[in-house]
């Protein structure tokens, strides 16, 4: 059979034994360098005229059919030829590429596979002795990394801002300490330790102990004239009237800062030997002083009736505790040791007086 390049119509003469019906093949014309498919439709076989017509036609080509083939231009990859049984014996046009050889499979594209979320396990909840030793652990390690307290390195003096009024002013400095003791205790307390006097923590002490008397003594005179108004027995009209008068407030605010500092050093004085008998290397009565004096910022809850006076000493408790703790540099364990029989010896006087008021 016949091949003619469809671009230069180059014409060569293939035996149409070497081409198998059905199948596809590329060729590059010698001539031109066209590239172009043929094939062979399965129905068709080749007859006898047409083979008599192609030994005729091979016969009849012209000289200028047989010239030499010139390489490509560019150095293509080597592709096997259809296999023939003799050499040099090219069924094909030079060029010529069979498609099953020149074409290579296109890979198969990799799916990415995602990998498996991980189920997450359902947790066992823990027990409550788990709980408790898995606490205790963290208290530890809490405990381990604490270093002595350094001093402030942002520019701020060092100690409670009380006791830089030169630096905040007055009002700046009392809120600075109030808020500091009531919402940021454990930072207030670090800094607590300097080597400055303890006049004006004192002094803070008397002020709130003073706005505590005098919150106290609103609504106890409050109460009391409501109680006047409304009883009948003499008895209690008696003891209503003995009551406002001992609550003369010239005489309450003489008394009232003496009292005070007698109570503060006094407190401050009960911690510090609890303390030194845990701890004796880090008892400081000046830095206990101190937390006592500070700790006194919840009395200022005083101004809220009923409840106020409670809230605020079982706050001031708290925040004494907490002082101690940071202020002292000392681990949980030892704190609790130190204060805890203080406290309970504390309510339990408290507890005893409404007996001995009932017994007077």
């Amino acid at each position: 059979m016949i091949i003619e390049c469809p671009s230069c119509r180059f014409r060569r003469d293939v035996p149409s034994s070497s081409v198998r019906p059905g199948k596809k093949y590329k060729v590059t014309c010698p001539r031109c360098s066209f590239v172009f498919h043929f094939s062979l439709p399965e129905q068709e076989t080749p007859s006898a005229e047409e083979d008599a017509f192609s030994s005729a036609a091979r016969q009849a080509e012209p000289v200028a059919a047989q010239e030499p083939v010139r390489p490509e231009a560019e150095e293509k990859p080597s592709v096997p030829h259809l296999s023939t049984e003799q050499e040099g014996d090219d069924p094909l046009p030079p060029g010529a590429q069979i498609p099953q050889f020149s074409r290579e499979e296109p890979a198969a594209e990799k799916k990415e596979e995602k990998p498996e979320e991980k189920r997450e396990e359902p947790q066992r909840p823990l027990s409550i002795w788990e709980r408790w030793q898995s606490m205790r652990e963290h208290v530890r390690q809490y405990d381990e990394e604490q270093e002595e307290p350094a001093s402030r390195n942002d520019g701020r003096p060092d100690g409670a801002p009380w006791e830089s009024p030169e630096y905040y002013g007055f009002w700046g400095s009392f809120s600075r300490t109030l808020l500091g003791v009531l919402f940021h205790a454990p930072d207030f307390f670090r800094h607590v330790r300097c080597n400055f006097s303890v006049i004006r923590p004192i002094l803070f002490y008397v002020l709130l102990s003073l706005f505590q008397m005098l919150a106290s003594r609103l609504w106890s005179m409050k109460a009391l004239r409501e109680l006047t108004a409304t009883a009948t027995d003499p008895q209690v009209l008696a003891m209503a009237e003995t009551l406002m008068q001992s609550m003369n407030l010239p005489l309450m605010l003489l008394v009232t800062p003496f009292f005070s500092i007698f109570q503060a050093v006094i407190l401050a004085g009960l911690y510090h030997l609890m303390i030194r008998m845990v701890q004796p290397d880090r008892a400081d009565f000046a830095t206990t002083l101190r937390v006592v004096c500070y700790s006194a910022a919840p009395l200022v809850l005083c101004i809220v009736p009923m409840v106020g006076s409670l809230i605020a000493s079982i706050w001031f408790v708290s925040a004494a505790f907490i002082g101690c703790k940071f202020a002292l540099n000392l681990s949980w364990v030892r704190t609790v040791l130190a204060l805890l029989p203080l406290y309970i010896l504390e309510f339990a006087l408290v507890s005893q007086i409404p007996a001995f008021m009932a017994g007077m």
